[in-house]
């Protein structure tokens, strides 16, 4: 396969990890970036030695020779950028969470299907070393067959300090880090056919919740 062309819409805090992931594994290089600032677009296209800059999505998709877009913007921008990319007839890859609500996400997965055009959801935790390791041990059955386990996820910095839009989030840690654990357990245990969730907000200065337990009944009966 030739290597593949793509741009970025978005290039906020983690644009910056995004394309350094693409250039670790090879296959793919970005030929252009948007974002609303054109400034913040200049910067990662100078620390990536990236040919193109734009403050237009729709200039960028009409004029660049691409492969797929890989949109890094708010969730609430998703439906949009993910629009105009089918619009297009391009391939999109969307950062998580897909979309702020159930509806929207089904609306967005209809109208590229209408199209013809794939739309993929980034997703890193599945693929971490340590993850894939307890996925093998998992499926080798040395440990005999898993009747109840327990997945945690504590945070030891801000994560306001380089995104403070999330403090802004009417559901923030079900849609931030949530995603990846939800998916985690899916990707260890398999589908889940049904699910409980007690939240709460323990930082004042925030509007979504900080806190979550999540106990999912999963078809294997775990």
């Amino acid at each position: 396969m030739s290597e593949l062309r793509y741009a970025v819409i978005g290039t906020g805090f983690w644009s910056r990890f995004q394309v350094s992931g693409w250039d670790e594994i090879g296959g793919a290089r970005c030929v252009a970036v948007y974002n609303r600032t054109r400034g913040k677009a200049e910067k990662i296209a100078a620390a990536f030695d990236i040919p193109s800059v734009h403050d237009n999505p729709r200039a960028m998709l009409e004029n660049e020779k691409l492969d797929f877009v890989d949109i890094i913007t708010d969730v609430d921008t998703h439906g949009q950028y993910v629009r105009l990319a089918a619009d297009h007839d391009l391939p999109v890859v969307c950062q998580k969470p897909l979309a702020p609500s159930l509806e929207e996400a089904e609306s967005m997965e209809a109208y590229c299907k209408l199209r013809n055009v794939p739309l993929l959801v980034n997703e890193n935790f599945r693929w971490q070393t340590p993850l894939r390791t307890v996925k093998e041990i998992l499926d080798s059955g040395a440990i005999g067959q898993t009747f109840r386990a327990r997945i945690q996820f504590s945070s030891s910095f801000s994560v306001f300090e380089n995104q403070p839009f999330l403090k802004e989030l009417d559901q923030f840690l079900l849609a931030d880090v949530g995603t990846h654990i939800l998916d985690v357990a899916r990707f260890l245990f398999g589908e889940a056919k049904s699910l409980y969730c007690h939240t709460a907000r323990v930082d004042p200065t925030i509007r979504g919740e900080d806190v979550a337990t999540v106990c999912l009944s999963m078809e294997n009966g775990a």
